[in-house]
């Protein structure tokens, strides 16, 4: 009975949720039971607590261990998380399984259903129509996978010769020329101290060996040429100024002989004769360009190479040996000069004992001596020259022009980069005198002749064309910038922006504004090679300035540009650039401060075909043979950026995802790409008239002037023969 009772109670107790358990109060007849049995119950021997010992502290990690835990986690809890995504994703793709399972099962339920009531008669076809019908589904189904399958093949054997343009190329061989180009500038320097030395101590070789046998051959050389005239005309001839040479002429027969001199010397005495009346002389036939310094500085460097370098073998090996012979030619020619030098000194000592000493045998004889003495030249009288500027006054400039945002980074880009080619039918127009323009290849030569090549070193500034100031116009989103940013990345120079965008409320009034143009002026020459920017460059020239750009007060640093510009000298690496969108709306000025101007022209067709070549190959999904011709052709004049950004909207990432299935067209493209603004014509117009305007406009509106002259007269004198 007792074991029932206490069943029924741990049952009772079982029955009930843990909440109702607290509140639950026991029968009287439990609690009585309950009390009786623990009586009854033997009492049981009180353990002693046994007092809890302090546990030993743990060994503490190191770091190391620390971070591979916690690196073990992490990996842990990534998989964690990309399990669980998997599971879901797997969820949600089972349940729209079954969901179409379920439809489709919903659909015949319903089509059974409706043809067992009568509502839906079953049209009762002969068989040999459901196997005509099958027939021709397999055979179009067929044709299709055959069809496709050739297209695949066609597409994998022109992949594997090479012939279609693929989405992605390796960029394996840049990255390791990249990494031996690195090599090599870690190399140079090991290379250029091995050479130093050698060349110290060849130098102390021949300077002990050669020298002195040096100065006795020269010093003969020149009492020999002393010697031929003091037996010809019983005097000496001046000796020739170091300036001009010294005693190298007497070696190469530069100065006058004595019977020249004679000749010289009759030819003055003699009184002036009528001059007989001579044939004119047919002029010699000029070249249509002359030569240039630059161009024999070139051809030199080309004999030089040629004659030294191009015979030699060439290879990567970092243990190639020193060319010996060169460091000696070098050299010999360097200890001949010096030692010319010395000997011109100690010969003029002695030419003036000579012709003191011819002085007194004259004298003594009562004989008068006409010794010739060098022309003396006034001496200019040098410019003073501004004391430089410390390099602490500059480096603090510098650092308050970078505060002030006027020196600035920029993108870094490359001029191979810019996208165009070139007119092919310029040269039968020009030789048709038909009037022609240029197209966006031959930007890239531009830029590089007048821009990027005159910074890129010092010495090529001092022999270079000197090309101050160049503006670079066109129409809006038409590349500008990134040509300015090319400018700079090419030759890694630092850039000043003098926009009036940027000098709003900067180095307001005379005193400050002269200080800045002389601050930009000491660390552009200090940080060379440097360009001075200004963005919108017509806004300090405007005729007038509009009433929303009154507050940039673009005009206030007009009167000092001029000054600037004319301040940049041969070896400067200094370019002032700017660029324009509205050109024609400055004044003459704004014509006679630049040097070059490069005009950006309307995109062409050959442009736009490879830029839609290159833009659209990059998508993997896209047809390698999609009709890029017909887009070029309808997208003749619209600006490349535009046309980026209009496919860039039409390929977003639910239309790249759909690509395989649903081929991108023509269409898709052009009716984004047609929603352009062409510019207006009179737009067109402003800028072609100040084409015309530019100094290089002026000079080929007369050269196509005198070629067009010049052809109908040729024409009227045809007609006039016949």
């Amino acid at each position: 009975m007792q074991i029932n009772k206490e069943v029924e109670l741990t049952y009772h107790l079982l029955s009930k949720a843990p909440e109702e358990l607290e509140s639950e109060v026991l029968p009287e007849e439990y609690e009585a039971e309950t009390i009786e049995y623990q009586e009854d119950a033997p009492k049981s021997r009180r353990r002693r607590v046994k007092e809890k010992t302090s546990a030993p502290s743990p060994i503490q990690e190191s770091p190391e261990r620390i971070a591979a835990r916690k690196a073990q986690e992490a990996r842990e809890a990534a998989e964690r998380t990309m399990l669980a995504a998997i599971l879901l994703i797997q969820s949600h793709e089972r349940a729209r399984m079954a969901r179409c399972v379920g439809t489709d099962a919903q659909r015949m339920y319903d089509y059974g259903k409706k043809v067992q009531a009568g509502t839906i008669v079953s049209k009762k076809l002969h068989k040999s129509t459901y196997e005509n019908a099958a027939k021709t589904i397999q055979r179009a189904w067929r044709i299709y996978a055959a069809r496709k399958r050739m297209r695949n093949r066609i597409a994998r054997t022109e992949e594997l010769l090479g012939m279609t343009i693929p989405s992605w190329k390796s960029q394996e061989v840049f990255e390791k020329d990249k990494q031996n180009f690195q090599k090599k500038l870690t190399l140079m320097p090991v290379f250029a101290d091995r050479i130093t030395k050698e060349t110290e101590k060849e130098r102390a070789r021949l300077w002990k060996i050669r020298g002195p046998g040096l100065v006795e051959d020269i010093t003969d050389e020149i009492r020999e040429w002393f010697i031929l005239w003091y037996d010809e005309l019983g005097h000496f001839y001046v000796y020739p100024a170091a300036n001009l040479g010294g005693s190298v002429l007497i070696a190469t027969g530069q100065t006058l002989t004595p019977q020249e001199y004679l000749v010289e010397k009759m030819s003055k005495g003699a009184k002036e004769t009528p001059a007989k009346p001579t044939k004119a002389k047919p002029k010699k036939h000029q070249p249509l360009i002359p030569q240039t310094k630059t161009f024999s500085l070139l051809h030199e460097a080309n004999q030089y190479f040629i004659n030294n370098w191009s015979f030699r073998y060439r290879s990567d090996d970092h243990r190639e040996k020193i060319y010996h012979d060169l460091i000696k030619d070098e050299l010999c020619y360097e200890l001949q000069l010096e030692m010319r030098k010395i000997v011109d000194e100690l010969m003029r000592l002695e030419l003036q004992k000579l012709n003191a000493a011819l002085k007194k045998d004259y004298a003594a004889d009562k004989r008068k001596l006409d010794i010739p003495t060098d022309k003396k030249r006034r001496a200019r009288k040098n410019k003073k020259q501004k004391t430089p500027v410390n390099d602490e006054t500059v480096e603090d400039n510098f650092k308050e022009l970078v505060r002030a945002n006027i020196i600035r980074d920029y993108t870094r880009t490359s001029l191979k980069d810019w996208i165009g080619d070139l007119s092919y039918q310029n040269y039968e127009a020009a030789r048709e005198l038909r009037d022609y323009r240029h197209r966006m290849g031959e930007i890239r030569q531009v830029v590089m002749e007048y821009c990027v090549l005159p910074l890129s070193s010092k010495e090529i500034h001092q022999v270079a064309p000197l090309i101050r100031a160049v503006c670079i116009y066109g129409l809006a989103h038409h590349g500008k910038n990134f040509l300015v940013n090319a400018i700079c990345s090419e030759v890694g120079a630092l850039l000043f922006d003098m926009s009036p965008t940027v000098l709003v409320d900067k180095y307001t009034g005379r005193k400050n504004e002269r200080k800045l143009i002389n601050m930009i002026s000491s660390i552009a020459r200090a940080y060379a090679p440097s360009v001075i920017f200004i963005e919108n460059g017509e806004r300090p020239w405007l005729k007038q300035v509009p009433q929303e750009d009154k507050y940039l007060n673009p005009k206030r640093f007009a009167i000092y540009y001029p000054k600037l510009v004319k301040s940049i000298k041969r070896g400067d690496q200094i370019l002032f650039l700017t660029t324009s969108s509205e050109p024609y709306k400055a004044t003459r000025p704004f014509i006679k401060i630049h040097d070059k101007f490069i005009t950006i022209p309307l995109t062409d067709y050959n442009t736009l075909y490879m830029f839609y070549k290159d833009l659209l190959m990059k998508y993997h999904g896209v047809d390698r043979n999609i009709d890029v011709s017909s887009m070029a052709k309808m997208s003749v004049g619209i600006p490349l950026e535009f046309i980026r950004d209009a496919v860039k909207n039409v390929l977003n990432l639910h239309r790249r995802i759909t690509l395989k299935i649903k081929p991108l067209t023509v269409s898709e493209i052009m009716e984004e790409v047609l929603k352009y603004q062409p510019p207006q014509a009179k737009t067109l117009s402003e800028l072609t008239k100040f084409e015309n305007r530019t100094p290089l406009g002026k000079k080929r509106a007369r050269l196509l002037a005198t070629e067009k002259a010049a052809r109908e007269r040729i024409k009227k004198l045809q007609k006039a023969r016949r």
